[in-house]
């Protein structure tokens, strides 16, 4: 071979090399804009949540919720894409081919992922078909499977969507569906189930859990048992935003707690005020890791909503109206409109670690512990704010805890 035709193929297969270094580039820095567009959602529905349940304390995955309706974004057209996509923090529609990408990619990463189980359905009006398009995003990037059940036979139909939600989230939610949900009228219901259980990297000795004084208010406290440890762990006070901020992992060095604590006993108000200007990625970048003296109330919280009052709060009011755009979903000329997204979520923590578990579903219907000498210390003793991250700092879950008792 001549040195003119070597240095061709040396010229061609750098180029590849090249272009190939360019993709993964790209697509790695659209992974990184996909997290913190979800996460910014995630604080958004928070808010929104939060802000109806005062007093309450609150858990939810933003992911499960993201998830689901991601998915039926892509099989909506016209406005109600271009509704779904913002309040999604997406974009336009036009950003549809991007976001099937990172959910394959992250469909992935979860498969590695031992804390964190994931899992798609979509449930099909019998007779009816999902269109060839719809069904191919659905297998490829939410790893979704598409099963033809009778809705007429609502209490049959109900049974086997809770039956199947049961068994993913370790019998933690049932009946997230009634009967009366269903009907010859409903077209798809799309299941998103989402079950974490991790084990605390640094677990709590149950002897140092002690009641302690847990203040509900500036001026009012209760009793509650409250872990303690000293160890390392990345911790910064953000003094000029009034929190500090706390990052408890969990073991196999994937997913973590970060914990955000207002530094005023009820300071939570403008914590959740300031939520949407903080990006977490940012946060977590900007810890540090230090010799903590912390102290964390168990907490078990179970909680659910109907999910479309806040969406529409949010902007995503078309897909709930008779003017709602779902062309690609299935193959029929009967218009197509959501009629209900609810979710349920389950969290709990003791000191071992965590076990959280959440599920959202879409109905589509045809309309007309050793001793430091040096510490910090971050005491959990007010209503305070906690998200589960992922490896990538994805939020799976977030929610408050205003009164642990």
């Amino acid at each position: 071979m001549g040195t003119v035709s070597k240095r061709i193929i040396q010229f061609f297969a750098i180029a590849f090399v090249i272009g190939q270094t360019f993709q993964d580039e790209v697509a790695t820095s659209n992974f990184t804009e996909f997290i913190k567009q979800s996460n910014d959602f995630a604080i958004q529905l928070y808010r929104q949540v939060s802000a109806k349940s005062t007093s309450q304390n609150v858990v939810l995955s933003p992911f499960s919720i993201s998830t689901c309706l991601s998915l039926v974004a892509m099989g909506a057209d016209g406005e109600t894409a271009d509704e779904m996509f913002r309040v999604l923090r997406y974009g336009g529609a036009d950003r549809r081919q991007q976001v099937a990408e990172s959910y394959a990619r992250l469909m992935k990463v979860l498969e590695s992922d031992k804390t964190t189980t994931v899992a798609n359905k979509v449930y099909v009006k019998a007779g009816y078909k999902v269109q060839p398009s719809f069904n191919e995003v659905a297998i490829n990037s939410f790893q979704s499977e598409a099963q033809e059940l009778n809705f007429t036979d609502n209490v049959a139909a109900a049974n086997t969507i809770n039956d199947w939600v049961e068994s993913k989230t370790k019998k933690k939610i049932k009946e997230i569906i009634s009967p009366g949900v269903l009907s010859g009228f409903t077209g798809i219901v799309l299941i998103n189930a989402v079950h974490f259980l991790g084990t605390w990297k640094y677990q709590f000795e149950k002897p140092r859990t002690q009641p302690m004084p847990f203040w509900i208010s500036a001026t009012e406290s209760r009793d509650v048992p409250m872990m303690n440890m000293q160890t390392n762990f990345a911790y910064k006070n953000f003094k000029d935003k009034g929190f500090s901020a706390l990052e408890l992992p969990y073991s196999d060095n994937g997913p973590s707690m970060l914990v955000l604590l207002p530094n005023d006993r009820n300071g939570l108000a403008a914590l959740e005020e300031q939520l949407p200007s903080l990006d977490l990625l940012e946060v977590t970048s900007q810890m540090l890791l230090k010799s903590m003296q912390i102290s964390l109330p168990k907490f078990k919280i179970e909680f659910s909503l109907d999910v479309e009052n806040d969406l529409t709060a949010l902007g995503m009011r078309r897909m709930f109206s008779d003017f709602a755009e779902f062309p690609n979903l299935l193959e029929t000329d009967e218009s197509l409109k959501v009629s209900k997204v609810i979710h349920k979520a389950f969290i709990e923590v003791d000191e071992k670690g965590t076990e959280a578990t959440a599920v959202t579903y879409v109905t589509i219907v045809t309309a007309s512990s050793m001793s430091l000498p040096l510490y910090t210390e971050f005491r959990a003793d007010h209503p305070f704010i906690y998200v589960l991250l992922s490896r990538e700092k994805n939020v799976y879950f977030i929610g408050k805890v205003s009164n642990p008792a």
